[in-house]
C-alpha cells in the first residue's frame, strides 16, 4: 500500500500518518492522494529527522517517491520523516517542519501533532517499524 500524499494549495497532508512496515526489507512507496492539486517530488523527496533510519534508497520521480526499510527491529520503532515537494508554480514545500521556514529557505508547514494511540505525542508522518 502506498502512502498517499496530498497537496491543497500549499497545506499538505499524508495518509496513513503512521504507516507500520513488517521485519524485512520491505519496500515503502508514496504517492499522490486522488484529490491532490498536481506536485512533483524534489530533491531529496523524503528526509528522516534520524540519520539512522534503515530506509535506504529513496528516489523520486514525478509524483511517485520510494524507498527499501530495512527493518530489523525488536520493538516498535518510529522514524519521523519530512516529504517535499514542488507545486504546479514551482514553489518549494516542505511537510512537516519545525518552524516556518528551513535553513534552506523552503517554504514550510508547520507539523501537525496530534495524541497518538499509545498516548504520546506525535508529528506527521511517521514510518513505525515493528517486530513480528
Amino acid at each position: 500500500m502506498a502512502i498517499k500524499v496530498k497537496l491543497n494549495g500549499s497545506t499538505v497532508t499524508v495518509h496513513p500518518p503512521v504507516h507500520p512496515v513488517d521485519q524485512g526489507n520491505r519496500p515503502v512507496q508514496w504517492g499522490p492522494h486522488e484529490n491532490s492539486d498536481t506536485f512533483t517530488f524534489a530533491d531529496p523527496p523524503i528526509t528522516f529527522y534520524d540519520p539512522n533510519a534503515p530506509i535506504t534508497g529513496i528516489t523520486g520521480s514525478g509524483n511517485s517517491a520510494s524507498g527499501t526499510d530495512n527493518n530489523s527491529a525488536t520493538v516498535d520503532t518510529d522514524y519521523k520523516y519530512q516529504v517535499h515537494l514542488i507545486d504546479a508554480e514551482g514553489n518549494p514545500i516542505d511537510y512537516p517542519a519545525d518552524s516556518g521556514t528551513m535553513q534552506s529557505g523552503r517554504r514550510t508547514q508547520v507539523a501537525d501533532v496530534r495524541q497518538g494511540g499509545d498516548g504520546s505525542l506525535q508529528s506527521d508522518p511517521v514510518i513505525r517499524n515493528r517486530p513480528t
